[in-house]
């Protein structure tokens, strides 16, 4: 992942795989960002080569939450995916969140840093995974049949209380 931010916009890449690995990397900065009153945030797939539903619904998650605090219809923009990334967002009902752009990304002009941090431990990724889910399943009821499952023994494996 690289990342940049230049007053309310924000910029990620992703390079490579977006998965429950990066997950969390993702979630703690754009949180940090949010705090921070940034209102933009550009996601570039350009070299995307993997999206998983973790990553996706934790990509859900900033959504909603930038579009409650901007009060804007949709302000999370995904740059430059594939077909096959594209697919999978719309599968998720992602695509009523997310603005899709085939325009040029902007960058912010002081460039980008790679996004680092420990590596998550089992707890984090664990508790990353359950969040990603459940926002999922909360955004499209569509998901619900795919992911109560993973959600279930998410929570048992978290030691919490399976509904």
């Amino acid at each position: 992942m690289q990342v940049a931010r230049e007053g309310e916009l924000v910029y990620i890449q992703v390079i490579g795989r977006g998965s429950f690995q990066n997950a969390s990397h993702v979630k703690h900065f754009a949180e940090e960002v949010l705090k921070n009153g940034a209102n933009k945030i550009v996601i570039d797939l350009k070299d995307c080569t993997y999206l998983d539903s973790t990553f996706l619904g934790t990509l859900a998650g900033v959504g909603i939450k930038l579009r409650a605090a901007t009060q804007e219809a949709a302000t999370l923009q995904i740059h430059n995916a594939t077909a096959r990334n594209t697919e999978l967002i719309q599968n998720l009902g992602l695509d009523r969140l997310f603005q899709f752009q085939n325009t040029a990304v902007e960058v912010p002009t002081g460039g980008t840093q790679k996004l680092d941090g420990a590596a998550a431990g089992k707890v984090e990724t664990g508790e990353t995974m359950l969040e990603a889910h459940e926002t999922l399943m909360q955004w499209d009821a569509r998901n619900v049949a795919k992911f109560k499952d993973v959600v279930a023994y998410l929570k048992e494996d978290l030691g919490q209380s399976v509904d």
